[in-house]
């Protein structure tokens, strides 16, 4: 796009990073660093298709590990330079102390951390260049001239795709410009599509926008009158993070509060809202752009804050993988921790990889259903979640109505009594060997029971004694035969 105007100047300090000093930057690293770090472009800029350039740094940065991921991200604001040089602060802290600091190898070897200093390629570029430097917007031509003025680009923090038609304003010619419609700008597409694909547990995006609130932590959310399911979980979070971070007057920390659901950051609540990402914004420093000497001292500042996700991932909740019972593939499934649960928030899914779930969630004890069409659904009562470490709860789901792949169906059996008070028969009109019978609880999991065989003249029988299993439904499942529900009552 051909640029005409200068609309607004406040000299920018070199110590700011432009978008190509950042792109060498980067190049250096996974250069020098190539064991730990992997360097990707997850999209372009909407004008001047420039590359969105997101860093992981790991252990083994080329391969995707079942292991959390915690995103970090910059400049969805093109005028708030700060939070570009925190990301830049931050990885160049984690990689140069790899090898000689015992904690952050610890988090690099057991966390995916991914850090996109750039989401707003030439907005940035808009500022750091001189142009306008107190430009907020990327560079979308909204008037359709073919030139860069006052009336262009959208708002990013504006774009996501949750309560759009709340965010910002539907005037083109408004710094909070939503955009024509919800990830019409490649820039947001970019952060969608690597969400969708990494999981992410936690974000932070940084943001030091020249308010009269700043040094703060914001978490999701308010709406109406309503917290989110997770509020006692999240705003411990935020919490932490703030009280990390010492204030730019070193007489304090950063404080933190409640985001509205339906206005302000919505990059976060849309982390929040349709990917079970606790998200948060980190309002920076006490303007959008400080003086040179005061950058480092601001980003070192905040890197505890930041690095409190680090072992916060590794902390109180429940983890685990979603299974198929019998052939033991990982299953993409929701799952439900039902005291922290609201219809109001899109499903949360194990991955497809390795059918794994993680739930960030405080001392105590919890309810977990896994849901899956095709499969009865799992409740696990009384999961019981420690300080500090998380709770392994991996789940089989029992798939009913399908016999074994390459097993020739050999029609159903009988059971009788059923339900069952003590013990039960089962018929079989096939012979089948004993040790195929399995017997599985509504979570999947194997039980064992007393399993008594006799060959009769036109069947073969099999008694059960259920006299040690709990009330409840379970599920009979032979070779070569299709699955049966078997329902205990109280002895």
């Amino acid at each position: 796009m051909a640029i005409y105007l200068i609309l607004w100047f406040i000299a920018i300090p070199d110590r700011y990073h432009t978008y190509n000093e950042v792109d060498s930057e980067l190049q250096v690293i996974t250069q020098t660093y190539p064991a730990i770090t992997h360097l990707d472009t997850i999209g372009f800029s909407a004008t001047d298709s420039l590359p969105i350039f997101a860093l992981k740094i790991s252990d083994n940065p080329n391969s995707e590990e079942d292991e959390p991921a915690v995103l970090y991200n910059g400049a969805h604001h093109a005028g708030e330079l700060l939070g570009v040089e925190i990301c830049m602060y931050m990885i160049n802290d984690l990689v140069s102390k790899y090898t000689i600091d015992s904690t952050i190898k610890k988090w690099i070897d057991s966390t995916q951390i991914w850090v996109v200093p750039i989401v707003n390629p030439d907005g940035h570029n808009i500022v750091t260049s001189g142009i306008d430097t107190i430009w907020r917007r990327n560079t979308r031509d909204n008037n359709n001239n073919g030139q860069f003025d006052i009336v262009d680009g959208v708002d990013l923090n504006r774009n996501y795709d949750f309560l759009w038609e709340t965010a910002g304003s539907s005037d083109s010619s408004s710094k909070n410009y939503r955009g024509p419609s919800p990830f019409s700008e490649s820039e947001t597409r970019a952060i969608k599509e690597l969400t969708d694909k990494e999981n992410f547990v936690f974000d932070i995006c940084y943001h030091s926008a020249n308010v009269s609130v700043s040094e703060v932590v914001y978490y999701p959310w308010k709406w109406g009158s309503n917290f989110s399911p997770d509020h006692f979980v999240i705003s411990g979070i935020a919490k932490n993070i703030a009280q990390s971070i010492v204030n730019e007057a070193g007489n304090g920390t950063y404080v933190f509060g409640w985001g509205n659901a339906e206005s302000g950051g919505m990059a976060r609540n849309w982390f929040y809202g349709k990917k079970g990402t606790i998200s948060f914004t980190t309002e920076v420093g006490e303007s959008s752009t400080p003086p040179a000497e005061k950058v480092d001292t601001i980003a070192a500042r905040n890197l505890p804050g930041a690095y409190y996700l680090l072992d916060r991932v590794h902390g109180s909740g429940i983890t685990g993988c979603i299974t198929d019972s019998i052939t033991d593939e990982p299953l993409i499934a929701e799952v439900r921790i039902l005291e922290a649960y609201s219809e109001s928030l899109a499903p949360r899914m194990s991955d497809s990889a390795y059918g794994r779930y993680r739930r960030i969630l405080t001392q105590g004890k919890y309810t977990v259903n896994a849901i899956k069409t095709g499969y009865d659904t799992a409740r696990i009562d009384s999961v019981e979640v420690v300080d500090n470490l998380p709770t392994i709860l991996n789940i089989k789901l029992h798939k009913l109505g399908i016999e074994e792949a390459g097993i020739k169906d050999l029609g159903v059996f009988q059971i009788y009594p059923n339900p069952v008070i003590g013990k039960t028969e089962i018929k079989f009109f096939f012979p089948i060997q004993a040790f195929s019978l399995k017997i599985y609880d509504i979570s999947g999991r194997e039980v064992k029971m007393r399993i008594m065989e006799s060959q009769k003249t036109d069947y073969y029988s099999v008694r059960l004694d259920s006299k040690n299993l709990k009330t409840g439904i379970y599920f009979v499942k032979a070779k070569g035969y299709k699955t049966e529900k078997i329902i205990k009552l109280i002895d």
